[in-house]
């Protein structure tokens, strides 16, 4: 029989995968691998953590702890004695202070590789004997930040027509054309051939100039757009038609902190017309060429493998209008097949006890569809729900055939298999611009740069702000505590109160109907599964969870007042509330409670000789860690604070003495 410590281990971290839409498609017989391992080992429910977010959940699954414990609260996290404003990235593994599985197995000298696994940035191997380690995740896709962990830059767009731009402002650039002049090598044509210069990126990062030109070599029209470093056509960087991709394009840049890296992207032509009124040219993210694995050695045998390293998916190329949503759906399958085969690889060629493998293509195609699928969601019509509905499927699909690849390199009779997701989703209707609501409650005061449009705080005038990006937190501008602080500690209770009540009183603007599910005191955190413990100086002091029908914008924008004279001038948006719309906005999320069916998360276990059940209660996102080491007779992470699942436990012990 097994020894303990001779189980393997396997994690598929499978971002956002629902256990709802998982036993949907496994009955209907779309999802053959995942089905497989669902029929043959235990499937549950996951409660997940307050707020039901990616870093704070996926710390808590290889911790066992949450976040008063762990130290990562959202996606966000602000550190004692910093300003209210300033954060850091919950994804970075140095603000991680709890202890994981792979660092309680190398107490008993299992070793353990890291495949882009989220909060692990920059290195989240280096105490490990051993260990190896292929990237980490995850730069969130969102329109509120950029967030790049090892990105250059995020993508842009070069065309005839102007472009929605959400992220970085600038990326999409209309382009005006000319008569091409002072070109060589240019195929002979029936129509003048057009030229313009680009830069790619045109910015956040200093990029590299090409010069561009349209040409007819058909006689039908204009149908190939050459890019070249100097007007040679004879020494193109690419030569592309309409729906083509370049080859990978490799390029120094210079990054927004001024030093040098080596990039990848690819060109794309999503639309080119005959008559060249319209055309777009699509420059992808520009991901890292340079070291994203630990040891070295190993990025050349992974590029062999399974090709270059894409940090994050691009859904706001598809919902700007830049691409479409076919493309975006194949570039999410590019993911998909560099996860597959890069942990294919690694089971194959790395002899380690535990693999921990990421991939995040379910939770952004669902952060685009999901209100098209939801029948509580005022973006659902019967009629279209199907069309989206065959979209996410089609992503689940990619996921599990990635699944069914992984496991040819598995013993299935030696290795624990660990199938996890994170947290749920709900449709999103209202984006509520929260900074706003909390300045007309007298709560926070601040201007916006007429220039730039900086939001400007006056602290002098400011009670509390919000953890960026405005999710579950709001820290008091608390004097002798925060550098700028104004509320005095007699009145920390009453100000604790003041912005309860003003959270309490955002309503919906068709219905009327509060908002917001639950606001309470940091002293309360404890109903929330948020304990006091060594990272509690980074918990809010007010928590609050919004209804599933909203998310929050964490900016203020700016709105142009124009005159009948011409004239116009600029002002802060009045808007108390953005509206969500489909294809053109995230309508899809997860801040709702935790236990809130919608947000719970799928776990799997099979392999270890565990026999097939369905557990009818919901398990615990911090009992998936001690239940993991139980079952290998690991140590159990320091710091965890869930429970083993015994149930599970102690039949694999049961049949190991037999």
């Amino acid at each position: 029989m097994h020894k303990k410590q001779s189980i393997k281990l396997l994690v598929l971290g499978i971002d956002a995968a629902l256990p709802d839409l998982l036993k949907k498609f496994k009955k209907e017989g779309s999802i053959p691998n995942l089905a497989k391992l669902m029929d043959n080992g235990f499937f549950s429910r996951v409660i997940t953590t307050f707020p039901p977010l990616t870093a704070a959940a996926w710390a808590a699954i290889v911790t066992g702890a949450g976040p008063g414990t762990c130290g990562i609260p959202s996606l966000m996290v602000k550190l004692a004695g910093e300003e209210l404003n300033m954060w850091h990235t919950s994804f970075d593994k140095r603000m991680l202070e709890a202890e994981t599985l792979w660092e309680a197995e190398n107490k008993v000298g299992r070793c353990t590789a890291l495949i882009n696994w989220p909060v692990t940035w920059p290195k989240g191997i280096e105490n490990v004997n051993n260990g190896i380690q292929i990237a980490s995740s995850l730069n969130p896709p969102f329109r509120f930040f950029y967030m790049p962990l090892w990105d250059i830059a995020s993508s842009s767009l070069f065309s005839s027509d102007s472009y929605a731009c959400n992220q970085v402002p600038g990326r999409a650039v209309v382009v005006n054309l000319e008569q091409a002049i002072d070109w060589i090598g240019l195929p002979k044509s029936k129509f003048s051939a057009k030229q313009f210069q680009i830069e790619v990126p045109p910015v956040y990062a200093k990029g590299v100039k090409y010069n561009v030109t349209i040409v007819s070599d058909n006689g039908q029209g204009y149908n190939k757009i050459i890019i070249c470093r100097d007007k040679d056509a004879s020494k193109a960087v690419t030569v592309l038609r309409e729906k083509e991709w370049s080859d990978w394009i490799e390029e120094n840049f210079i990054n927004k902190d001024g030093e040098l890296k080596r990039g990848r992207f690819r060109f794309y032509v999503p639309e080119l017309t005959k008559d060249v009124k319209h055309f777009r040219l699509f420059a992808s993210a520009i991901n890292t060429a340079e070291d994203y694995t630990f040891p070295v050695n190993l990025k050349e045998k992974i590029i062999k493998t399974a090709g270059t390293y894409m940090e994050v998916d691009d859904p706001w190329a598809y919902m700007d209008g830049w691409v479409e949503l076919d493309t975006y759906i194949d570039q999410l399958q590019q993911h998909v097949n560099w996860w597959s085969n890069t942990t294919k690889y690694v089971l194959e060629n790395e002899d380690k006890d535990s693999v921990f493998s990421w991939v995040g293509v379910i939770d952004h195609i669902q952060h685009v569809l999901y209100g098209g699928i939801d029948p509580k969601s005022k973006h659902y019509k019967k009629e279209d729900a199907p069309k989206w509905m065959n979209y996410i499927r089609r992503v689940y699909q990619q996921v599990d055939e990635g699944v069914g690849n992984i496991l040819k390199a598995v013993n299935l009779d030696e290795t624990l298999i660990v199938v996890v997701s994170d947290h749920g989703f709900s449709s999103i209707e209202w984006n509520p611009y929260l900074k706003l609501l909390l300045k007309k409650a007298g709560l926070l005061s601040y201007t916006l740069n007429p220039q730039t449009g900086e939001m400007i705080v006056d602290w002098s005038k400011t009670k509390c702000f919000p953890l960026e990006p405005c999710h579950a937190h709001i820290f008091i501008n608390l004097k002798g505590r925060e550098p700028r602080g104004i509320v005095e500690p007699e009145d920390y209770e009453k100000v604790q109160q003041e912005i309860i009540e003003a959270l309490m009183d955002i309503k919906d603007p068709e219905t009327d109907e509060c908002i917001v599910d639950l606001a309470l005191k940091k002293q309360q955190a404890g109903t929330l599964g948020i304990f006091e413990s060594k990272c509690y100086d980074r918990i809010g002091d007010v928590l609050f969870a919004l209804k599933p029908e909203y998310m929050a914008n964490p900016f203020v924008y700016q709105a142009v007042v124009k005159y009948f004279d011409g004239t116009e001038r600029k002002i802060a948006n009045i808007e108390e509330f953005e509206p969500a719309v489909i294809t053109k906005n995230f309508t899809g999320a997860h801040l709702a409670l935790p236990w809130d069916n919608t947000m719970h998360a799928s776990l799997i276990l099979t392999g270890a000789e565990i026999k097939p059940i369905e557990r009818k209660q919901p398990v615990n996102i911090i009992d998936i860690a001690p239940t993991i080491s139980k079952i290998l007779g690991i140590p159990v992470p320091k710091d965890a604070e869930g429970n083993s699942l015994d149930e599970i436990v102690n039949k694999v012990k049961k049949r190991e003495n037999n």
